[in-house]
């Protein structure tokens, strides 16, 4: 309903219908605004790959280019349907050979400081978290299937392949789907 309120021939809407708009846009703008700080960019899907080298199993974690790896965790998944706690099967820190900074690490073995000694025989359901020198962690958790891909000791990482929880990827494909879902590496 708009009228002429000053009787000046100009038309205006009444001062209760301008209020009423502008509380709606306000309450809008506030909706908008807390949803959108609701809402979380989703998770980037990373996979760690898994492989045997020799008779050690071995995780390959791609990381961002010219960055190295610091440290390790590994858990023992609780097991299914019962719950339970994850439990501590080997941490590690100060990689002692370029592989393992590089994202190659061989379960039990290549690093300086171990803060828990690995055990004699790693499970094959594992948590697993990497800390890079630059404090970015990466981790997954993957049932480690009962014949895992092996390969001679000295076997290049290129051409390896590795169990995910997308099944078995070459180690190109592995890399592929890091930098799909780490576009921006810092």
């Amino acid at each position: 309903m708009v009228t002429d309120i000053r009787g000046d021939g100009q038309t205006r809407m009444p001062i209760r219908v301008r209020r009423r708009a502008t509380l709606l846009a306000v309450l809008s703008l506030g909706l908008v605004l807390l949803c959108g700080a609701c809402l979380h960019p989703p998770r980037p899907d990373y996979d760690l790959g898994f492989a045997r080298i020799g008779d050690r199993t071995v995780v390959h974690a791609p990381i961002c280019p010219g960055k190295a790896v610091d440290g390790v965790e590994f858990h023992r998944l609780p097991d299914k349907g019962k719950g339970g706690d994850f439990v501590l099967l080997w941490e590690a820190w100060k990689p002692t050979d370029e592989d393992t900074r590089s994202g190659l690490i061989v379960l039990g073995a290549g690093f300086g400081n171990v803060r828990q000694a690995p055990p004699a025989r790693f499970d094959r359901r594992l948590s697993v978290a990497i800390e890079t020198t630059d404090g970015r962690t990466y981790s997954d958790a993957l049932e480690l299937p009962e014949e895992m891909i092996a390969y001679p000791a000295g076997t290049p990482v290129t051409e390896m392949s590795f169990e995910t929880e997308r099944g078995r990827v070459s180690y190109d494909a592995l890399r592929a789907h890091f930098r799909s879902e780490f576009p921006r590496c810092h």
